[in-house]
């Protein structure tokens, strides 16, 4: 019996030293594919729509086994097929990557001009919400000011998850991906996460192209630049500005210029961008910022109303 066991003990440490020699199964592989070969025509192709020109169709020609990701005037995608609708004319910027096993892989920008004003694609009420609608302007404040008060949302701004967007948060559609929660923190009870103060303000218009103008007062500084949306998305692309925001947030979010809109009213107004998991030491999230508008905030203060708290 004593030989029977010696043997198996024997046995089971050659396959143990047997599997330490193996290679490892999960390792990346290596990065198969070069800048220099993401180039339009071979490895994507950018094509305007043969009746109407300010529609622009990004086609993948990667082998699937690819994933496709974009960085366009509307915000980013991972899809094999993105249709653009552009309403406005201008020259514009796409970025092709792909991710391969061993890492992530982007070609140099490529640029396409749009002709002409093409005025239907700024007639959804997405639009009109934000900038007044066509020759107009509208100015936003982020719902905190000096005295501390939050005058419609609890804060001014609250957390979500990576997979929530316009239809979680209004309920009309399914989480993107199953990171989904929130938290609404209301700034008595959390006024770590940014000091009272005039942060400013952010205005929104469509003259002559889409532009937004942006007064950082906290951060002493002022951007200029513009911004187009998807509107089935509601995904904004902001180029040269950044919606307003605290100083604890300016350096620990991916792209400011990638914004989702996360809700959007005649008064009201959220706006996120991705928490940076490692510049932030904390998880990814969606850091949503609750604006109000001029008129509404101007309108409370003259009733005399300082606070009501979304519901």
């Amino acid at each position: 019996m004593k030989k029977i066991i010696h043997y198996v003990m024997a046995l089971f440490a050659l396959m143990t030293m047997a599997g330490a020699c193996s290679p490892e199964k999960y390792a990346l592989g290596e990065i198969d594919v070069s800048p220099a070969q993401l180039t339009e025509g071979k490895s994507y192709r950018i094509e305007h729509d043969a009746n109407n020109p300010n529609i622009v169709y990004l086609t993948s020609l990667m082998d699937p086994k690819y994933t496709a990701l974009w960085e366009h005037p509307q915000g980013r995608s991972q899809d094999k097929k993105v249709t653009l609708k552009m309403p406005f004319p201008g020259e514009y910027t796409v970025k092709f990557g792909v991710e391969t096993r061993g890492g992530i892989v982007y070609g140099e920008p490529v640029s396409f001009k749009i002709d002409a004003m093409y005025a239907e694609f700024i007639s959804d009420e997405t639009w009109t919400l934000l900038t007044g609608g066509a020759g107009q302007e509208k100015t936003w404040y982020l719902d905190l000011d000096a005295a501390g008060v939050s005058r419609h949302f609890k804060g001014p701004m609250y957390f979500y998850g990576t997979g929530d967007w316009w239809g979680t948060v209004n309920k009309t559609g399914e989480p993107l991906n199953s990171d989904s929660w929130s938290w609404e923190p209301d700034w008595k009870g959390n006024s770590w996460l940014m000091p009272a103060g005039d942060y400013g303000r952010m205005t929104f218009d469509l003259k002559g192209g889409a532009n937004v103008n942006v007064n950082h007062a906290m951060l002493g500084k002022v951007q200029k630049g513009v911004f187009n949306i998807d509107t089935e998305k509601k995904t904004m692309r902001m180029t040269g500005a950044s919606p307003l925001h605290g100083k604890p947030q300016d350096g620990i979010v991916v792209d400011w210029g990638d914004v989702r809109i996360m809700s959007l009213t005649k008064n009201t107004m959220q706006l996120a961008v991705l928490r940076d998991p490692v510049l932030s030491n904390d998880g990814a999230a969606m850091l949503t910022f609750n604006f109000i508008s001029k008129e509404y905030k101007e309108s409370l203060d003259q009733g005399g109303s300082e606070s009501s708290p979304a519901k």
